[in-house]
């Protein structure tokens, strides 16, 4: 395994574990650089999402912070569990940019007690796994925060990690993740400049027009990149431009509940053709949603993990393969700079037809027990879900549509 991971590389989430968060009882999918999970309403897409982006923001924030609030006691905790604690784990690649070749895998996890009452909760094990080994970080304990945390904090080492290297490639992968459930309204308010909200929307997209203009600031070039390719696609529009104007201001509470006033910020103006000019909150959805998209495609310093919640809400069927398209270029970037991996969850079938079986995951409750803890399927394990999809009669979007769980899957 190679000492460090150069700028050639980036890492790759190839397989993803939690075990009792939600409704979620014990899921151990592998996956892809962009993949898809698939299920009904309350089949624990969101649940999984957000356990991805605990995971990832634990390297960065004690643990009471990483899971969505607000929340008290156990109710995280997967209901009827006779155990306290949730259980993260990552399986980590590094992938070469230019050939998409692999290393061998780190393995890195951690378990979180929660408390009876209140929001203090603290590790009860944090391990890290490299050639089928795996030892534990720190001594058997509790404490609000990972090792990974305070190492990047600037604290020592922990002394019990060997080799190095393996500690070193977890640190550089570990990251906030991004996640969005895109609203096209809230993307569209103009929005007052907040410097920590640099380069990033809020959860439902507010402040894109400052992510606009954050990177019209970092590089124009990329802007004007950026501007070609939308009035591309909507070519009764001419320019995008960016205007300081009274925006709203929005922050979050301690007990996660937005709160906004007003304050100067940045607004979307889109030129038209004829000479004229629309406001974003007067442009279609689809116009906003789609400019959202190559937004977070032409960030200069993109996310590890990109979580996309139904990308399909507010887009014409038809223009869905152009979105689809620009989170693919997203993944596959080969300008130099480290390339997320992008995880979405979809209700269309239109959306599901452009991935391969090894790209999707399927989340269930067993038939018949609407409240046991759901389960992953990854859709690749389905029997000849291949020779279903040979020669191009059907898409994979059809057969999830028109069959049931059983008869993808052959079983219950």
């Amino acid at each position: 395994m190679a000492a460090s991971v150069s700028k050639a590389n980036a890492m790759y989430l190839s397989r993803f574990g939690v075990k009792r968060y939600k409704c979620l009882g014990e899921i151990d999918i592998p996956l892809t650089p962009i993949h898809v999970l698939i299920g009904q309403n309350d089949a624990g897409k969101t649940s999984l999402l957000e356990a991805m982006a605990a995971y990832c923001s634990s390297a960065e924030l004690d643990l009471r912070s990483i899971f969505p609030r607000p929340w008290n006691g156990r109710e995280l905790v997967l209901h009827q569990s006779e155990s306290a604690d949730v259980e993260l784990w990552g399986e980590w690649d590094s992938v070469s940019v230019h050939t998409d070749s692999t290393t061998s895998a780190v393995r890195y996890g951690f378990a979180v007690d929660f408390p009876l009452q209140g929001s203090r909760c603290q590790t009860r094990g944090e391990w890290i796994e490299v050639h089928g080994e795996r030892r534990e970080i720190l001594p058997k304990g509790q404490y609000d925060e990972t090792a990974i945390r305070r190492w990047k904090l600037g604290f020592s080492a922990p002394p019990v990690i060997r080799p190095e290297p393996e500690l070193h490639m977890i640190v550089d992968a570990l990251k906030p993740a991004h996640h969005y459930v895109l609203e096209a309204k809230a993307m569209a308010t103009p929005a007052a400049i907040d410097p920590h909200r640099r380069f990033r929307m809020d959860y439902d997209g507010f402040g894109l027009p400052t992510v606009l203009d954050d990177i019209l600031g970092y590089d124009a070039e990329s802007f004007i990149r950026l501007r070609r390719e939308f009035c591309a696609r909507y070519p009764q529009f001419t320019r995008v431009r960016i205007e300081s104007e009274n925006a709203l201001r929005r922050t979050i509470d301690q007990s996660g509940v937005p709160v906004a006033d007003r304050a100067s910020g940045k607004g979307i103006y889109f030129e038209t053709s004829d000479g004229g000019t629309i406001r974003a909150q007067h442009a279609s959805d689809g116009a906003v949603l789609l400019l959202g998209f190559l937004a977070l495609a032409h960030l200069p310093d993109p996310p590890n993990l990109l979580l996309i919640e139904e990308p399909e809400n507010g887009i014409y069927p038809k223009r869905l393969e152009e979105v689809i398209s620009i989170l693919k270029q997203l993944v596959h970037r080969r300008d130099g700079l480290p390339f997320p991996q992008i995880i979405l969850t979809t209700h269309s079938p239109y959306v599901l037809s452009y991935f391969e079986p090894e790209e999707v995951t399927f989340l269930s409750r067993e038939p018949g027990r609407p409240d046991a803890p759901v389960r992953a399927r990854p859709l690749r394990d389905a029997p000849n879900i291949r020779e279903r999809l040979a020669g191009g009669e059907f898409f994979l979007g059809e057969l999830w549509y028109n069959l049931s769980e059983e008869e993808l899957f052959g079983e219950p």
